[in-house]
Parts: C-alpha cells; sequence; structure tokens
C-alpha cells in the first residue's frame, strides 16, 4: 500500500486491469460510431412480443464478435415519450429507452401494432413522429398490424401491403381500395416494409442485415437464431421459413461462427472444414456459394474487421494490436489494411481520434 491507500504491486496490477476494463466498456457505450444498420422502434399497446422480438434478437446477434451482445454493427432503440411504456398482448411492460430521435439516424423506423381495438390508443406522438419520418425519406415498416397503422396515416399509397391471413378481411374492410397480399413473407416498395406478423419478420430483419451488414452477419444471425431445419411446421409457417434457406447452408452458418468466434485468429480454411464435416475443397465451393467470397478470404475479413474495432476501441499500440490478431508484424498489419480499407492502421486511427 501506499501512504494514499493505493493498492501497488500483483494485485494492483490487476486493479488497473479491472479500471481498465470498465473503462473500455464506458468507451463502447459512449462511443460515436455509425452502425451499419440502424433502427429505431415505435411500439403500440398490446404489440406481440414475438415480433419485437423478431426484430431485436437477429440484430444482436449480427452486431458483434462471437456470443457478446455490444451494439457495434448494429444499433437499435424503442423510442416514446419519458416513461412511456407499452404493454405486450402477453402482459409484460416495454419502457422506451430512448426519446424520439431524430429519424434521419435510423435506416428504418419500425411501427410494431396492437391489437386491431387498440390501435388509436398509442400516443399522437408515436404519428406524429412517423409522418415526419416519412416526410423525411426515413423507410417506414410496419410489422403485424403495424400495416393498419401505415395505412391509416396514408402511407401505402400506390404500394401492396402483406398482411397476416387473420387479418385479411378487416383490412380489406378497413382500406377496400390498398392493395394486399397474404402470401409474402414481406414487401418492400419506395420507402415502405410491410411484414404480416409471426416468424415472417425474422425473414425480414435476415434480410436487412444481409444488405446492411453482408451475408455473414446474416448467417450468423440465422445460425445463432437456430432457424433453420425446422421440424413440424404447419403449410402456413414452412412457406415463411422457406426464404430463411437463402441466407445459407446450416454448415456454411456454423463456420461462420467459428471464425468468428476465434476473430479469424489461429483458424484454417482445412480446420473450419474438418470442424462441419468436409473435405478442404467440398468446403471452399460451398462457403464460395453462399458467402461470396473463399474462406481464406473471410478469415483476413474477420481478423481486419477485428483490426478496424481494436483501433476505434483501444489504446493498443499498433505492433501489439498486429499480435493480437495473428499477424506477423506490423508491416503485415499495415499492407492488408491498407488493401482493405484504402489507408494504413496509423492514419486511420489519427482521423478517428
Amino acid at each position: 500500500m501506499t501512504e494514499d491507500g493505493v493498492a501497488v504491486g500483483p494485485a494492483g496490477t490487476e486493479y488497473v486491469r479491472w479500471l481498465d476494463g470498465l473503462w473500455t466498456e464506458r468507451l463502447l457505450s459512449v462511443q460515436d460510431r455509425k452502425p451499419d444498420i440502424s433502427v429505431g422502434i415505435l411500439l403500440w399497446p398490446t404489440f406481440p412480443m414475438m415480433s419485437l422480438t423478431g426484430i431485436i434478437e437477429p440484430l444482436r446477434h449480427a452486431a458483434d464478435f462471437g456470443d457478446n451482445s455490444r451494439p457495434l454493427h448494429c444499433r437499435w432503440s424503442i423510442m416514446g415519450k419519458p416513461d412511456y411504456a407499452a404493454v405486450a398482448s402477453c402482459g409484460i411492460r416495454v419502457q422506451a429507452d430512448s426519446p424520439y430521435i431524430n429519424p434521419t439516424d435510423f435506416d428504418y423506423v419500425i411501427v410494431v401494432g396492437g391489437l386491431l381495438p387498440r390501435l388509436r390508443t398509442a400516443p399522437s406522438t408515436h404519428r406524429d413522429y412517423i409522418r415526419v419520418a416519412a416526410s423525411a425519406g426515413v423507410t417506414i415498416v410496419g410489422v403485424c398490424t403495424g400495416s393498419f397503422i401505415l395505412a391509416q396515416e396514408g402511407l401505402l399509397v400506390g404500394r401492396k401491403a402483406a398482411i397476416h391471413p387473420y387479418h385479411r378481411d378487416d383490412f380489406q374492410v378497413a382500406f377496400p381500395r390498398q392493395p394486399l397480399s397474404t402470401r409474402d413473407d414481406y414487401l418492400i416498395e419506395n420507402g415502405r416494409v410491410t411484414v404480416p406478423g409471426g416468424i415472417s419478420i425474422f425473414s425480414l430483419m435476415t434480410e436487412l442485415i444481409r444488405n446492411h451488414c453482408g451475408p455473414d452477419r446474416a448467417a450468423k444471425a440465422v445460425y445463432q437464431l437456430s432457424l433453420t431445419d425446422q421440424k413440424s411446421m404447419s403449410a402456413f409457417d414452412q412457406e415463411r421459413a422457406s426464404s430463411f434457406r437463402h441466407v445459407g447452408d446450416a454448415r456454411v452458418q456454423r463456420a461462420v461462427v467459428f471464425i468468428e468466434s476465434r476473430k479469424g485468429r489461429d483458424v484454417s480454411p482445412e480446420m473450419v472444414a474438418a470442424s462441419v464435416g468436409l473435405s478442404p475443397r467440398q468446403f471452399a465451393r460451398l462457403f464460395q456459394d453462399h458467402i461470396g467470397m473463399t474462406p481464406k478470404h473471410f478469415i483476413l475479413e474477420t481478423r481486419l474487421r477485428y483490426v478496424h474495432f481494436l483501433l476505434e476501441n483501444s489504446v493498443l499500440p499498433i505492433t501489439a494490436i498486429a499480435f493480437e490478431t495473428g499477424f506477423a508484424d506490423s508491416a503485415h498489419l499495415a499492407t492488408a489494411f491498407r488493401k482493405k480499407y484504402n489507408t494504413s492502421p496509423s492514419e486511420f486511427r489519427h482521423r478517428r481520434s
């Protein structure tokens, strides 16, 4: 102990590491880093909990390395007035975690409707926000009866709405001139997206993640959520679930998770192929077909993505980052990083500071 009561020696070293860890987490939580996809969520009273889960869970798994849950690549916010909480149809209360944010900060504003008799009971500010977001050119998504809300606000004019068969008659009575479909997982038309509800929301979120974050993020989300190889589903659910297959073979999904669980370090294409029960040649062909690059290239991309993360969120010297991410030295790291990001690691860090 010093005169000030601060521990030194081995115990003090552990204490400093603990503080460094806390500070790193704090930096991650407050950093002003633009994610690959950002989503704002508006919940109506009696909303279906499955729809909210179907939005957030794919984003959560796609947002970070391995099985962590930091909102790095993906962000989401449930908006409302201070102290606003929506009660789901199952009775669980969900508190808004942010005020109404400038809609242009989002790629999508998602409206999750509730039971039809309760559609007029949400705060009027929810509808005001939707209209402002639409005027600003932000894509608006209507989930489940959220499509009714978009139609009520005149935001589906000239577009077809994807409606659950259960709500078809109600929708036709309420909006007799509005085209609809009961056979689509989702429809994306001119800045509007409609989703019937149920497991269709997973199909949509997988596609949005694929478009914004890449096929590897989508494959990871699908694998983590165990969305493939579904058994004993109804014909309706099987039709909806079939769109998940385009994300990739389950072996490719496992390979993606295996590679990034190690952040691309100390892993080879041959090792990954063996982990999924394929020969290197079979695996390389399958991986290329589904992810659009060779396993070797993907492993390098994963390592460079981790380098990018460490440059933004740590004070480690570049030589230490090279060692941490499996490069022989900082020169090899710089060459690969420049090829990927058109700048050197030091220049990138300098611009971010």
